[in-house]
């Protein structure tokens, strides 16, 4: 039976951190794409037939374990299987980057000067934290070579005995230490060697060797993450941080992101109608490409993480049209309001929604998160199956449908602009036509 023991290598989860931190630059990945990064880095030698499925499971359970402690989380679920950062980005430059980095750093220093008995007693303390029973420090002299032994209990099927030698060394462990451990272990004794430095080659040759007892290896950077994730040797302060969240505040209203003009409260309608966007816009580029300018915007997000006023910045310089920030504030709210975008903090990312749809940025794709995200394309589709219509049959309808009261047909026009760049519909002298029928009548 192959086991793995708890967090000796490195855990489904701080490998999914590690490949969120360095991949999804604050977009949702899917926890399968996150266990094929996992795996190519080597950061996880899955024993299994389903590696993903593991991964996923362990999220879900750590998610639900440290709300459940009050903990800080974290991994945030967008649901499909997508998952992101809960902090992805170090709000404050740095710093805190910088003082966890001194910590660890101090802490290892203390390790290192600490009584070699009292080392081999917080061992002790670390693999109770990761689920080990039975735990038993051997007799200071005539151990053998063995200073631990503890048992885990896996899946309350059967047991793993296991034989721990700890070496609070400066040198790296060499493979005579591991060959002497194995020497030492009982008959159904696995043995594990920790210690504050690293491993020769050829200690992980001998650890790794087939057709022998197993050996596990934990090196000093991996044993101060194992001590750091288990609260043992540190403290944890929260802190408050203020954030702006500008993406809240862009505009939610009817007007078009390039209509400068000014409309009291009591002319706007509502932005949300029956849990879809109410209203819709255009994006820079011109009519033909307003979905090309989607991908863009929508691919930029996923490479930067950027701010909003980064990512104003950004359509600025793309998009020459664009000429205030008014305006390119405004069409930073369609992907948004398409359920694509949203804003964590100060920054940007994509939704779960928005990454599958940049990993199949087809027209189809988009039609269904249209339909799903804004309230009309349905009730335009449908009328379209049964004859063209004009602007002004287009907005009679909407203004019924949706209760409304639009003066102007731009709303209408923007949705048959949309339906127009997906190839659902188009003009002709004026009336718009159903080009092809997917599913409209749902």
């Amino acid at each position: 039976m192959d086991v793995i023991i708890p967090g000796v290598a490195m855990s489904m989860t701080d490998a999914a951190e590690r490949v969120l931190r360095e991949h999804s630059l604050g977009a949702p990945m899917h926890y399968r794409r996150i266990t094929d990064l996992a795996i190519e880095q080597q950061l996880i030698a899955p024993s299994g037939l389903t590696p993903e499925a593991s991964l996923n499971a362990a999220i879900t359970t750590e998610i639900k374990r440290r709300a459940a402690s009050d903990r800080e989380e974290r991994f945030v679920a967008h649901g499909r299987g997508f998952y992101g950062l809960a902090s992805p980005v170090d709000p404050l430059g740095g710093a805190i980057d910088a003082k966890n980095s001194e910590v660890r750093s101090q802490l290892r220093g203390v390790l290192g000067e600490l009584d070699p008995r009292l080392f081999e007693t917080l061992i002790g303390q670390l693999l109770i934290a990761l689920g080990f029973e039975d735990v038993a420090v051997t007799k200071y002299s005539g151990d053998g070579g063995i200073d631990l032994r503890a048992r885990l209990a896996v899946g309350g099927v059967t047991d793993v005995w296991t034989a721990i030698q700890v070496k609070r060394w400066a040198k790296n462990v060499s493979g005579r230490i591991v060959r002497e451990l194995r020497g030492g272990l009982g008959p159904h004794e696995r043995g594990l060697v920790i210690t504050l430095s690293d491993y020769t080659k050829d200690a992980r040759a001998e650890a790794g060797a087939r057709d022998r007892s197993p050996i596990s290896l934990v090196n000093g950077d991996r044993l101060v993450d194992l001590l750091i994730a288990n609260d043992i040797g540190v403290t944890r302060r929260r802190v408050t941080i203020l954030e702006l969240d500008e993406g809240s505040l862009l505009s939610s209203d009817g007007t078009a992101p390039d209509e400068a003009v000014s409309r009291t409260p009591s002319a706007r309608s509502s932005a949300v109608r029956s849990g879809k966007a109410l209203s819709v816009w255009p994006l820079p580029g011109g009519g033909q490409v307003w979905k090309q300018s989607l991908d863009t915007m929508l691919g930029y997000v996923a490479d930067a993480s950027p701010t909003v006023r980064d990512a104003i910045s950004w359509l600025l310089q793309r998009f020459d049209r664009v000429n205030s920030e008014k305006v390119a504030r405004g069409y930073w709210q369609v992907p948004r309001s398409f359920g694509l975008l949203e804003t964590v903090g100060e920054r940007m990312a994509l939704t779960a929604d928005g990454a599958a749809y940049l990993e199949s940025p087809d027209s189809d794709n988009l039609l269904q998160l249209l339909r799903s995200s804004v309230a009309g394309f349905d009730e335009l589709l449908i009328a379209l199956r049964g004859h063209p219509l004009t602007a002004d049959e287009g907005l009679k309808l909407l203004n019924e449908a949706l209760d409304v009261e639009w003066e102007s047909d731009a709303q209408v026009k923007f949705r048959l602009g949309w339906l127009e760049n997906l190839g659902v519909v188009s003009q002709r002298s004026g009336h718009w036509e159903l080009q092809w029928d997917h599913g409209t009548a749902t």
